[in-house]
């Protein structure tokens, strides 16, 4: 039997502790939801201190459930025995008394210690979930570091590609002997030096093609080269922003693989594919670009088509008269406003008047033009043209 005096010393020595421990968890808890917003952009240092605190107060409200737990049995074996001697019948009225008096204090200080045992499990459940938010909030944080780090990586490969890029324009620019580049009708244009358009692509190439950039990966495909016996001429592609250059990006879509959507708004084409990604384009938007919308099919296809110019247009520009319905049109080729290829939309049977076609004026892709449909440039057109199919669905963004 503990003597008296070490029993009361034992319990307001649980009590205070039971005190103590109540309100740091309180205090946790109540400002865990806060925390809990707060953790994403603390760093990992602090959100491990918090988590080393939230382990600490757990661990030390254990141990104060253990204590409280090896005293409850000393207590009832004391009562126990107290009981048991009670009963017997050759006892003094002084020793009765005196375990009688012993049998009430027990009995009191093990009621008392039941209800501050039942306080101090609902501290450690709380401390508990507190702990839990902390390991939670710990790992927001690493993930949040490491996306950082991954940011700024991204960040600075971007700017090292845009400082590469500057360079490669500037050298060009250097090196480029002056050449007319002037447009007649629709464009005679002088195909001298596509060689020195294809090095200078070529020297993009190199210096950027290893890079991990989407936007670069198609670079080469601009250079000069010869289709359907035409000239097809290099795209000075340091001189175009590379989000216009054709590239897979990533893409969320209802529409099945292999849908072509047009946002005329944002400039760019893109031709669904499987795995939540689309090929995008760059394009230029011309009046009549935004004049239609919804769903269409592709109708027919044209390589290196005609062109007729509206009425409208012949209206405005009486040059224009030699080339309109009845005369034939303008035959395909370098200068056609259509470009290499043209592939035309038709909705309920009827010619939607609405095209995709290619374009000599790569200068216009990303700019909103006074007159025509949407606009690729040849060599994107040229890909277009053989990655989607007769009947294929278009989809023009209003």
């Amino acid at each position: 039997m503990m003597p008296a005096r070490t029993t009361k010393t034992t319990l307001r020595r649980t009590l205070i502790t039971l005190a103590l421990a109540t309100t740091v968890v309180a205090a946790g808890c109540t400002s865990s939801g806060r925390s809990v917003s707060l953790y994403g952009a603390q760093s990992v240092s602090a959100a491990t201190t918090k988590k080393s605190e939230a382990t600490k107060d757990l661990s030390k409200i254990r141990k104060d459930v253990k204590a409280a737990e090896r005293r409850e049995g000393i207590l009832k074996r004391a009562v126990a025995r107290d009981e048991k001697r009670l009963k017997r019948k050759n006892l003094s009225k002084k020793r009765r008394d005196s375990w009688e008096k012993r049998l009430a204090r027990n009995e009191k200080e093990l009621k008392t210690l039941t209800r501050d045992m039942r306080r101090l499990s609902w501290a450690e459940s709380r401390a508990e979930r507190s702990e839990r938010s902390a390991n939670r909030s710990l790992e927001r944080a690493r993930r949040a570091e490491v996306d950082a780090k991954r940011r700024a990586d991204i960040a600075a490969k971007r700017k090292a590609d845009d400082a590469r890029i500057a360079k490669a324009r500037l050298d060009s620019a250097d090196e480029e002997k002056p050449r007319r580049r002037g447009l007649g009708l629709f464009g005679k244009r002088d195909y001298e030096r596509d060689e020195d358009d294809n090095k200078r692509v070529a020297s993009l190439t190199g210096s950027l093609f290893g890079s991990r950039d989407p936007a670069l990966k198609n670079i080469d495909d601009y250079r000069a080269r010869t289709d359907n016996s035409f000239a097809l001429a290099a795209i000075p592609v340091d001189q175009i922003d590379k989000r216009y250059y054709r590239q897979e990006v990533k893409y969320r879509s209802s529409h099945k693989p292999g849908t072509v959507v047009v946002d005329p708004h944002a400039k760019f084409l893109y031709v669904v594919q499987r795995g939540n990604t689309a090929m995008r384009y760059g394009i230029g938007v011309g009046r009549q670009g935004f004049e239609w919308s919804g769903e269409a099919h592709i109708g027919f296809k044209r390589v290196w088509p005609k062109w007729t110019p509206p009425v409208e247009m012949i209206e405005r520009q009486p040059e224009l008269a030699k080339y309109c319905a009845d005369c034939g049109g303008m035959e395909g080729g370098p200068a056609n406003p259509l470009g290499a290829r043209a592939l035309y939309l038709v909705a309920d049977g009827k010619d939607t008047l609405y095209r995709l076609h290619g374009t000599p004026k790569w200068n216009s892709i990303g700019t909103a033009a006074s007159s025509g449909c949407i606009r690729l440039m040849n060599q994107d057109v040229i890909d277009l043209y053989n990655r989607v199919p007769t009947g294929a669905k278009v989809v023009v963004l209003s």
